[in-house]
Order: structure tokens, then sequence, then C-alpha cells
């Protein structure tokens, strides 16, 4: 198994739909916005990066900031809800 990596689920509601996506966990959660945002076409402003973020389950968190995703204790299977 790869220390540098997970599998996290991408939950988009309003589409309702599921997706399995690998993250490595040395990017920030600023870069992991900016990421899903292009990759889904989520619709999400980042011109104010600063007031993004992505609700989680599986650690209970609020991605946000230039912390790693490591330093969130992300895990395989760990839930990001886009509504």
């Amino acid at each position: 198994m790869n220390d540098d990596k997970v599998i996290v689920i991408l939950n988009i509601k309003r589409l309702s739909k599921k997706y399995d996506v690998e993250v490595p966990l040395y990017i920030t959660a600023n870069d992991l916005v900016k990421g899903l945002n292009t990759a889904f076409n989520l619709g999400i402003n980042t011109e104010n990066i600063n007031e993004c973020f992505l609700r989680c389950e599986n650690p209970i968190v609020l991605l946000k900031g230039n912390k790693t995703l490591r330093e969130f204790n992300l895990r395989n299977g760990t839930l990001i809800n886009i509504d």
C-alpha cells in the first residue's frame, strides 16, 4: 500500500453521483478544491480561495487552507460531500 495517496469518495449530491478519486496526501486542501472543481466542473468560485472548503466524513473535517491532506488525517474511504 502506498502511504503517499488515498482513495476518497467524492459525493456530488446535486447529481446523485459518487466517484472514487485517488488523491496524493502531500497536496494542500486549497489544491484539492481547485483540482476537483476543474476536473468535475463543480462551479465552486475559487476567486477567493480562503473562503472555499470541502466537507468530509471519516474523519469529520472541513478541508480548508494550506494544510496538507496528510495533516487532516485523510484516509482510504474518506467521504467528501459536495452540495
